[in-house]
């Protein structure tokens, strides 16, 4: 007796009919393609033998620009990219253009002065700090050294985004430069007029004594010489032509209070006693104030007037308290004193994860957002829930049926397929049959694809 076996399943009947493809209640012709949520590109293809299949081939930028899965366009001050995963997903990503402006409101290319500071409008809408700028004028360009009023000053943005100015060289290897324009070194005394020199440090030539020509030696600050009938008497400190009494004061540079001292010996010197803030307050050497959005500190040894961020003060110089902003796989936040903190993780296809947590991504598999060894790391989360076809949660390791396929909880909080389920009879294993009454039921794994058949003899 002739046998003949019917294939029962819920794949499309072959007909003779043009193939086409369904999609939201739409008939697409082979290789049509529609545009859907105003986003995304789908593309209809057909096989001979009935098949068929739809596919985002492409993305469309707001402005109606269309992209390719894979690619970026740059449109206006934004690039847009379409993100194609190996999984298959795909999501419009936007970014800031290189012409973006920045947040400021300045374009890309301005340039701008901030007190002491120069900035420019970079790439990308990034804020670029480039120089320092002095009283009298003087720029030096960031991580390059200048003069400023006579003195070698460092212009420095360091990694935290703190600016400074500081002297560059050791305040001995400056040189003192006398009337005649000779140059003396550090500790060489000289002779202007009727006053004795000595070379002090950052290159100031303090007076130590007068000069006579009917006296040999050099006569002692407030010590009096007579020579025939004329009595020489000199007076105290000298800066920049005027000259001050011990233990008066007065502003130098717009930036420091110096003090006239004198010593038993009767030679003189000039300390630097407080910073002065470029709001004009004056803090004492070891101190520090707020001042706007930036905290100056008057340092010792060295004395330096600092510059770091106050409590409103930008971080990088550029984003505010509270402000946050996205950069490679994290989200930053600024927080007062230019503090920057990592808020949480965010995955290429755009899904964010708080910081101690993880979050399935639309690939299937979860993630997580943790410290490793010290340093945040956006990874696989091995040991995830999983969710099932109707919403349900299952622990790792747990194992349901839906449909016809017997599913466990894997790792990456994603569901294998373990075998099939057939109703009132059981389940069978992968690549496994299970004849019940005059059906045979087929649980085939074959090139990543799970099948499940049902034959009858008829």
């Amino acid at each position: 007796m002739l046998k003949t076996l019917v294939l029962l399943s819920s794949v499309a009947i072959l007909s003779t009919w043009a193939v086409k493809c369904k999609y939201d209640n739409q008939d697409l012709d082979n290789n049509q393609i529609i545009v859907v949520q105003n986003a995304f590109r789908i593309k209809c293809l057909t096989e001979d033998n009935g098949s068929w299949k739809t596919e985002i081939v492409g993305c469309v930028a707001p402005d109606g620009t269309e992209i390719d899965a894979g690619q970026k366009k740059e449109v206006g001050d934004k690039v847009h990219e379409c993100v194609k995963t190996e999984g298959g997903q795909v999501s419009l990503k936007e970014s800031k253009g290189r012409l973006a402006a920045c947040p400021g409101g300045q374009k890309n290319g301005e340039e701008w002065q901030e007190k002491s500071f120069k900035f420019r409008c970079g790439d990308g809408g990034v804020v670029k700090f480039i120089a320092c700028v002095g009283q009298d004028g003087s720029v030096i360009n960031s991580g390059e050294t200048g003069k400023i009023g006579g003195f070698d000053v460092k212009c420095l943005q360091h990694a935290n985004g703190t600016i400074t100015m500081q002297a560059a060289n050791d305040p001995k290897s400056y040189e003192c430069k006398a009337k005649d324009g000779s140059m003396k070194k550090n500790g060489e005394e000289y002779i202007e007029g009727n006053f004795v020199r000595k070379c002090a440090d950052y290159g100031q030539g303090k007076i130590i004594g007068c000069y006579a020509e009917s006296v040999g030696n050099t006569i002692g600050v407030n010590q009096n010489v007579t020579a025939g009938d004329a009595p020489v008497v000199y007076s105290m400190c000298e800066q920049d032509g005027k000259q001050y009494k011990n233990g008066s004061t007065f502003i130098s540079r717009e930036s420091f209070r110096m003090k006239c001292v004198t010593f038993k010996n009767l030679t003189s010197t000039l300390e630097v006693v407080s910073c002065i803030t470029p709001a004009g307050v004056e803090i004492a050497i070891g101190t520090q104030l707020e001042e706007g959005d930036r905290v100056f500190e008057c340092t010792s040894g060295n004395v330096t007037l600092k510059s770091t961020p106050g409590q409103t003060g930008k971080c990088r110089g550029t984003y505010k308290v509270g402000e946050e902003w996205v950069e490679d796989s994290f989200k930053f936040a600024c927080e007062p004193y230019g503090k920057i903190i990592i808020k949480s993780c965010v995955t290429k296809e755009g899904t964010e994860i708080p910081l101690g947590d993880a979050k399935r991504v639309p690939a299937g598999y979860a993630m997580e957002c943790v410290i490793v060894n010290g340093h945040v790391a956006l990874q696989t989360a091995k040991t995830f829930d999983c969710e099932t076809g109707t919403g349900e949660t299952k622990k790792f390791g747990e194992t349901w049926n839906e449909g016809n396929f017997v599913r466990r909880c894997a790792n990456h909080g994603v569901s294998e397929i373990i075998g099939c389920y057939v109703d009132n009879v059981g389940s069978v294993g992968l690549n496994q049959n299970l004849t019940s009454g005059d059906l045979l039921y087929l649980c085939i794994h074959q090139n990543d694809q799970f099948k499940f058949r049902t034959l009858r003899a008829q």
